[in-house]
């Protein structure tokens, strides 16, 4: 879920410092080699993002007809459990036991495929839980040699 909020808050901080950057432009704010440096960045971010949004959608679509599948599988299940115990198969506890962790394993599900379902329709960052904060320039990691 972290991964689709970075995603998606790549993607309108990139729309946003674009439609400034034009803004600024537009008022003789920038000067041209600025603003194509600006530019080229800020669309590097927002195209970033839409590769990472992409992804994770695909992924998610991946999981939501798992969960679809295993939700329509519980109900079959369930009668099966109650034949069971209709033909003597299972005593009161084990029935109760074994419906009693179905019906949880079908809550769950059904939580799960909701939750999922929110996720894949997010279009904006707070859809998805909120914006976060994103940084524009790459870091260079320097590590110290061992023999240090």
């Amino acid at each position: 879920m972290k991964k689709l909020r970075v995603a998606l808050s790549k993607i309108e901080k990139g729309e946003q410092l674009l439609a400034r950057l034009e803004e600024l432009k537009g008022e003789g704010e920038v000067e041209e080699e600025q603003y194509q440096q600006k530019k080229e960045q800020y669309a590097e971010l927002l195209e970033s993002g839409k590769k990472e949004l992409e992804s994770i959608k695909a992924s998610f679509s991946g999981k939501l007809e798992a969960l679809k599948r295993d939700a329509e599988k519980y109900p079959a299940e369930l009668k099966d459990l109650e034949l069971k115990n209709k033909l003597g198969e299972l005593d009161a506890n084990q029935f109760s036991r074994q419906e009693q962790r179905l019906r949880s394993k079908i809550d769950r599900a059904q939580k799960d495929l909701e939750a999922t379902a929110t996720l894949l329709a997010a279009e904006t960052a707070d859809e998805a839980g909120g914006y976060i904060e994103v940084r524009l320039e790459k870091r260079t990691l320097l590590r110290r040699p061992d023999w240090l």
